[in-house]
């Protein structure tokens, strides 16, 4: 079998365009003899978790990346040709680049078109290894618009910032007419500039079948009807993750495309089930005291104000839900989870008094901060610190 990992692949986490869930996408690679893979939905993590817990659980090495739309004025092209860009994490510091990359990018650019600039990239690049991206990258579309020397530029200029270890000229080929041509061409350029090339199959569904709602998420993603939509959907049904056989004999020509993606796919050491440890910021507590005893001792205190007065029955249901909630809380070390929240609270309040004046009669638990919604309107924890105003009692 050939040494093969995919490392462009897309789930239904890139929004109204992957046609497979994350699970779909784990148990498909398995299948076809995969050791790793890399989702990198569009411009989002939505689903990294979900896809790295699911391949872990399963015996899949997960990669974490990204598929990253460039700005305009980075790619040098027009609204209407966005430019494509492969990101993939190697480290967890390459992990933390990457989050703060699209945080500027929904920042700057807002949630509906998230783009990102070359200059944040290259300043926040430790980690991170980067593809050249799909036919939509910008290397390939100067090609394609005969700016080969521009390419040539544009590929140096990813190779000085970024390092030529860490950056590499992606290769496709879906059957459609052009790619022949492109990857030639790619692979030429990659030679001239002293990069190495990868073979990807950007795959947005697990098997072939799922190449219709593919279709019809992307009708649906530009308004359009599937008979009108034939310019923006993909030209065919290649696109699914195909065995490491069948990539090998795509790419005969290139066999280091094909062997070089086992190579990335060892570097990347990230695995986001492991390496990024729950800690919440330490928490100044009196001397003697636990996160655990402190916490209880704000909600005592509530408790004791809200429920003293109250029928014994009513005392008794509230008492026996608060211990059940303290016992699940210390027993999953999530006290200063609450403390932070009853922190901020506090803060909150004393802002409000400065600009509103004081409520009369109100401790500071329940003061009018919001209203409780969701699942903290069921907590009783939740009421006593004031983070909702719904007795669930």
């Amino acid at each position: 079998m050939a040494a093969f990992a995919e490392l462009h692949a897309h789930s239904c986490w890139s929004l109204r365009e992957g046609a497979s869930s994350t699970d779909e996408m784990v148990g498909r690679a398995l299948a076809l003899g995969y050791s790793a893979l890399a989702i990198t939905d569009h411009d989002n993590l939505y689903g990294a978790m979900e896809y790295a817990r699911a391949a872990v659980e399963r015996g899949l090495k997960p990669i974490t990346g990204c598929e990253l739309t460039l700005a305009p004025s980075a790619a040098g092209h027009g609204p209407s040709a966005p430019a494509h860009l492969t990101v993939l994490c190697e480290t967890v510091e390459g992990y933390r680049n990457l989050c703060r990359i699209l945080s500027l990018a929904y920042r700057t650019y807002g949630k509906d078109e998230p783009r990102t600039e070359k200059a944040w990239l290259f300043a926040r690049r430790e980690g991170l290894i980067v593809l050249s991206g799909c036919s939509q990258g910008e290397i390939a579309q100067l090609l394609e618009a005969g700016e080969r020397r521009r390419a040539e530029e544009v590929a140096a200029e990813y190779r000085d910032a970024l390092g030529p270890g860490n950056f590499y000229v992606e290769l496709q080929h879906h059957d459609v007419f052009g790619d022949t041509r492109r990857v030639a061409a790619l692979a030429e350029l990659a030679g001239r500039v002293g990069l190495e090339v990868v073979a990807t199959n950007n795959a947005h569904y697990h098997v072939r079948a799922r190449h219709r709602l593919n279709d019809v998420l992307v009708a649906v993603r530009h308004r359009l009807t599937l008979d009108s939509s034939h310019q923006v959907r993909r030209p065919n049904s290649e696109f699914f993750l195909k065995r490491p056989e069948e990539m090998e004999r795509r790419f005969a020509h290139y066999p280091r495309a094909v062997s070089n993606t086992a190579m990335i796919a060892a570097r990347c050491a990230f695995d986001l089930t492991r390496d990024l440890p729950y800690r919440l910021p330490d928490y100044p507590i009196p001397e003697g005291a636990t996160l655990d005893s402190f916490l209880r001792g704000i909600c005592e205190r509530a408790f004791r104000r809200k429920y003293g007065p109250l029928e014994p029955a009513t005392r008794t249901e509230a008492r026996s839900r608060l211990e059940r909630e303290l016992g699940l809380i210390e027993k999953h070390g999530l006290a200063g989870f609450f403390i932070v929240y009853w922190d901020i609270l506090q803060l909150v309040g004393e802002i409000a008094h400065e600009l509103r004046g004081r409520p009369r009669d109100l401790p500071s638990d329940e003061r009018p901060v919001g209203r409780g919604r969701g699942s903290s309107v069921s907590s009783i924890v939740c009421d006593l610190i004031g983070l909702s105003h719904v007795d669930p009692v």
